[in-house]
């Protein structure tokens, strides 16, 4: 759901870890709200502190108390921003749930990452509270459609995005990841529980150079608090696998400091692409840099 801008005048902010917080927090003020941030230490960059009105560093279990500031602010939409590994949700010696965070994590009939995020969103809309889209406040960061760099792909490399698009919908629609490393037309990494960036250097390891890195939405995807992202760290990981090519669903995907990340891919000759997420790869403009 969408927040008409004009209708209210604060936001809550569950905020995890990377940019994404920091860019939504600056627009939301910039744009005349109020911002309020649950944060969590070793998570949540510091930084935020500065760009808010109000935050409060809590453990990852503390829902009931995270709730309980929310509403007792008046606080009535939030915004999920920012990554908080699936892995250190299994570590409940680590996040210190208390008994309302315990009782999600009973309920829950599985640990994909719709059903952990849905079970959370569920928890806050018993108190009144409506997750939005993260795309609501984070438009400018969308990739657009097109070859974003001086490098365009090959007709081979081509071959290989229009493949690994299709292998990285099919794993999305299985909540197993978003992004594949294709080479030839042969899937070489899917990414699962580690994220994009070390599954990108996973095909270094294997050593196997000159991959095509394809991340994709998943097939109904929640953007109120899973939306793929993308940035300098990225091609940081690409550098390192030796891959030629990034290509990502244009629109539906973020991209964090965009000029330092193509910056870096120039230096190193990757191409990267937005593309849609049907139909052929490069029958658009480019949106060369």
């Amino acid at each position: 759901m969408k927040i008409d801008a004009q209708e209210h005048t604060q936001v809550g902010m569950i905020a995890g870890a990377g940019f994404l917080p920091l860019h939504i927090a600056e627009e939301a003020v910039q744009k005349g709200y109020r911002v309020l941030a649950i944060a969590f230490p070793g998570f949540t960059n510091p930084a935020l502190e500065r760009l808010v009105n109000e935050i409060h560093w809590l453990k990852l279990g503390q829902l009931q108390k995270a709730i309980s500031i929310l509403k007792s602010s008046g606080i009535e939409r939030v915004v999920m921003a920012g990554k908080v590994e699936k892995s250190n949700l299994l570590k409940l010696w680590k996040i210190m749930p208390d008994r309302r965070a315990l009782r999600l994590i009973r309920s829950l009939e599985d640990w994909r990452d719709d059903t952990v995020l849905a079970g959370i969103a569920n928890e806050l809309a018993l108190d009144g509270i409506v997750v939005d889209e993260i795309t609501t406040w984070a438009s400018k960061l969308m990739a657009p459609l097109g070859v974003l760099t001086r490098r365009s792909p090959t007709p081979e490399q081509i071959r290989d995005i229009s493949f690994g698009r299709a292998m990285a919908q099919g794993i999305g629609a299985l909540d197993i990841g978003q992004t594949v490393l294709v080479r030839k037309q042969a899937v070489i990494v899917v990414e699962a529980i580690e994220g994009t960036d070390k599954a990108i250097r996973r095909a270094g390891d294997l050593g196997i150079p000159d991959c095509v890195v394809v991340k994709m939405a998943k097939p109904n995807q929640d953007m109120r608090f899973d939306v793929p992202g993308i940035g300098p760290e990225t091609i940081e990981s690409m550098i390192a696998a030796r891959a030629q090519v990034l290509a990502v669903e244009a629109g539906k995907t973020m991209i964090s400091n965009i000029d330092e990340m193509i910056d870096k891919a120039n230096e190193a000759g990757v191409c990267i692409i937005g593309i849609p997420s049907q139909g052929p790869v490069l029958e658009f403009e480019t949106g060369q840099r």
